[in-house]
């Protein structure tokens, strides 16, 4: 973003607070909750504990009201534990090499 939008999204969450009789703060924390609260979820997720049927029944959708629907499917959820797989052993891969040098 520019400055021109940043000066934009601090009048805005200003008039909103005025509104509401709420300060800057409180107003950019009640914004930022729910994509807070989105990433939290997804980060506490242990997605290679997961059994093939938990994976195929677990809810991927998250609203967020007047932005839009952040989603996924399945086989996304599939080829990420894949390439996490992959990066670890690449990781330990590279460690063990370390460690005999």
């Amino acid at each position: 973003m520019n400055k021109i939008d940043d000066k934009k999204i601090k009048d805005i969450i200003h008039s909103i607070g005025l509104a509401n009789n709420l300060t800057d703060d409180e107003v950019r924390n009640i914004v930022e909750s729910q994509f807070r609260f989105t990433y939290e979820t997804i980060k506490n997720l242990s997605f290679s504990d997961l059994s093939e049927e938990e994976i195929d029944n677990l809810k991927t959708n998250f609203y967020f009201k007047y932005l839009g629907k952040l989603y996924t499917n399945s086989e996304t959820i599939r080829r990420t534990i894949r390439k996490d797989e992959i990066i670890k052993q690449k990781k330990n891969v590279r460690t063990n090499e370390f460690k005999s040098e």
